[in-house]
């Protein structure tokens, strides 16, 4: 326990910041939602035919996964805050739409015969009795709504929209659970005290508990005192958000060990020799996502990889020498994207797939072909990139003709776990992993080289360089300072020693003379 509070404070500061994101995305897209959905709840109330079709719609809009959602909208709004918001307003309409809809509904006649016979218009009919009288059962749709906001807020991490979940991602990532508890337990205790300010603002707006009224004066001060830190956090938030400073550069990675570490390598190179403000936008998953995020602005910067490039991005099959594949990515880049892929780091990450060493030497397998008839046995655990992409499990099914008895999806730190425990036998691993030793893992030889060669370079918008040339001075160092030696070993102080990217990089840097 002392560990883990140890643990708490040296991460305080960011704790702090995407406490404070997290907060801002949620009250941000639950005061849109919650306008639209009031309204819409006004609207079917005074026409009854429109209520099918409006709450069929939200009905829908809860059904689709939100994973699925924020996919969708990348092509159109792109990564970040926007989609996000969008995703987290289409959700949070349901329970505000129909609290308000059946709150309207549920105000007795006698009321409004009352307020007619008093001369009323049906506006103030509204303002004075039914909304005051429907406004309990509105309070809860809204906390249902509110609660449901807050825990798929953690989800928007996966697109680079901050917040609690970017711990739990890359948690996840780095198999390290008390990453996973550091943004689950504010979560969670986010949701519980947001849920209990707006219970308390249910009992004090009620009509039925106006006796209570210096209880409530107290319990008032109490929640106000409350919404007020929860506005400054949200507005704070928001601020960061749409404040970008001028002279500021956006790093962005991929999900697992090596990106995190090229990541941080990078970005405090940077920070340490230019006056650049840089913004850490890791964990953003594919490289799609990450390639329209660059020809959007919204990266400026991330580490990718020759072979990814050269098959994925640019669709070509023709295999070249490692020169001639940097050459051809190179100039396709700058002419079709105006990217600049600046040197590589100096290793070569090339795909295969592993096996345990036992397991190996019992089928004497050396070689990928020599899986050629065993595969219909075999569980296969690979992440969802490799199992999609061209240069992943489909091209090695076209090249050697492999049918796996089962394919399972697994985030890409999990895959080592799922063989360690002999729940699959065969796993996609690559050459610069720092568990390979650690698991007793066999790498198989692409004996058929259906794989390119996998250099790992940074990719930068050439309006950033033209801008901002010192960006390329202060990473020159680092460029064709790490050989595959070296990076297995990085990966294996992550992945193994479970110690930070952030510190396995610093101190890297340190040890290298490089700051």
């Amino acid at each position: 326990m002392n560990n883990y509070w140890d643990f708490i404070k040296s991460h305080l500061p960011e704790l702090q910041t995407k406490l404070a994101e997290h907060i801002s995305i949620s009250i941000s897209a639950m005061c849109v939602a919650s306008i639209i959905g009031i309204s819409l709840g006004l609207l079917i109330a005074r026409l009854p035919k429109l209520k099918n079709p409006i709450l069929s719609l939200t009905n829908i809009f809860q059904t689709i996964p939100s994973i699925a959602l924020l996919g969708f909208l990348i092509p159109f709004v792109g990564i970040g805050l926007t989609p996000t918001l969008i995703a987290l307003i289409v959700y949070a309409l349901l329970p505000i739409t129909s609290n308000t809809y059946a709150g309207l509904k549920g105000v007795s006649p006698v009321y409004l015969q009352v307020a007619n016979g008093l001369g009323l218009t049906r506006w103030q009919r509204l303002y004075l009795i039914e909304l005051p009288l429907a406004r309990p059962i509105i309070m809860a749709g809204v906390r249902t709504s509110m609660a449901m906001t807050i825990g798929i807020t953690t989800i928007a991490a996966f697109i680079g929209a901050g917040g609690l979940g970017d711990f739990i991602t890359q948690g996840l990532s780095l198999n390290d659970p008390n990453l996973i508890l550091l943004g689950a337990i504010p979560a969670a205790l986010l949701a519980l005290a947001v849920d209990y300010v707006l219970a308390t603002l249910t009992f004090l707006v009620s009509p039925r508990h106006r006796h209570a009224m210096r209880f409530k004066k107290i319990k008032m001060t109490l929640v106000s005192l409350i919404i007020i830190a929860l506005l400054t956090i949200s507005i704070h938030g928001s601020l960061s958000f749409a404040y970008k400073a001028k002279d500021s550069i956006i790093i962005g990675t991929k999900n697992f060990t090596e990106q995190y570490l090229l990541g941080y390598l990078m970005a405090e190179l940077i920070d340490s020799k230019t006056d650049l403000h840089v913004i850490k936008k890791f964990n953003l998953g594919t490289t799609t996502v990450l390639q329209n995020a660059l020809l959007t602005g919204q990266v400026d910067l991330y580490p990718e990889y020759t072979g990814t490039a050269y098959l994925v991005v640019l669709n070509q099959k023709k295999i070249r020498d490692p020169q001639q594949t940097y050459d051809f990515v190179k100039k396709a880049y700058l002419n079709k994207y105006d990217l600049i892929w600046m040197a590589p780091f100096g290793f070569d990450n090339s795909q295969t797939l592993a096996v345990k060493e036992e397991f190996a030497e019992q089928h004497r397998l050396v070689n990928l072909s020599d899986l050629t008839g065993l595969t219909r046995e075999l569980i296969l655990a690979a992440p969802a990139e490799f199992l999609l992409r061209s240069d992943g499990l489909p091209g090695l099914t076209r090249t050697y003709g492999f049918k796996f008895k089962k394919i399972v999806q697994m985030q890409p730190d999990l895959v080592y776990e799922a063989i360690k425990n002999n729940d699959v036998q065969i796993i996609e691993s690559s050459t610069t992993d720092g568990r390979i030793a650690e698991f007793h893992l066999r790498l198989l030889e692409d004996d058929k080289h259906f794989y390119p060669p996998y250099y790992a370079a940074p990719i930068i918008r050439n309006s950033i360089l033209k801008n901002y040339p010192q960006v390329a001075q202060a990473l020159q160092p680092l460029l064709g300072a790490i050989d595959n030696r070296t990076m297995q070993h990085l990966n294996y102080l992550v992945d193994v020693k479970k110690l930070s990217p952030q510190k396995v990089a610093h101190d890297f840097l340190i040890a290298k003379g490089l700051i």
